[in-house]
């Protein structure tokens, strides 16, 4: 029932109470939840820290139990998405020679986790993930370090993000099976079409209606 980090680096989900889209019913994976990574948006001025970020997002997930990874969104129980929020650097160490010899990169983000039936399942307002950047009078060994701590910082939270997202889906009562059954919903016709551009399924053939 608890969701945690493991030293091996992986993520457990309870997955007691999240299931598959009805498209996924058939193929019997059991207690798998599928998940979608929509790019990031970028909202500061660090090119392509968004691409990172995503990427980073996904490679996290490659190593959390219980879940499969699926590029199509319509084809996901749950959508993770969001934006890039701030990227910041802040000395950390001075050198009366030298000037600042190192900086803490610090990533921010803001995402969401939405069901595949549009229900927000969580909401993450600032997530942080940080690394040290040394620096260099060599351009290019700047160039390098920075690139690595941004690609470090961005895994930093992703890791958090989704330590914090399968902490907080797992005490949710999300169940896409049982669509008539959630708290204040209104029953759904086969047919029906879901925020995520798939529709509710009918009955299976020899069942019941």
């Amino acid at each position: 029932m608890l969701l945690g980090l493991s030293g091996c680096g992986y993520h457990f989900f309870n997955l007691d109470r999240l299931s598959k889209v009805p498209a996924a019913r058939q193929m019997s994976f059991g207690k798998t939840v599928r998940i979608a990574v929509k790019t990031f948006h970028n909202n500061t001025l660090f090119p392509l820290v968004e691409t990172t970020v995503t990427q980073s997002i996904k490679d996290t997930l490659l190593r959390t139990s219980g879940v499969i990874l699926v590029n199509d969104p319509k084809h996901a129980d749950i959508i993770i998405w969001g934006k890039v929020v701030a990227v910041a650097q802040m000395p950390l160490a001075l050198s009366s020679v030298n000037g600042i010899q190192e900086y803490q990169m610090e990533i921010i983000l803001d995402a969401h986790a939405t069901g595949y039936n549009g229900t927000e399942l969580w909401h993450g307002g600032s997530i942080i993930g940080t690394a040290i950047q040394y620096m260099s009078l060599n351009l290019s060994l700047l160039q390098t370090t920075q690139q690595y701590a941004i690609n470090t910082a961005a895994m930093n939270a992703s890791v958090r993000l989704v330590n914090f997202m399968a902490h907080s889906i797992s005490s949710t009562a999300f169940n896409p099976l049982s669509l008539q059954n959630q708290v204040g919903a209104s029953p759904m016709t086969p047919g029906t079409v879901l925020p995520n551009g798939s529709a509710v399924p009918g009955p299976a053939p020899g069942g019941a209606p």
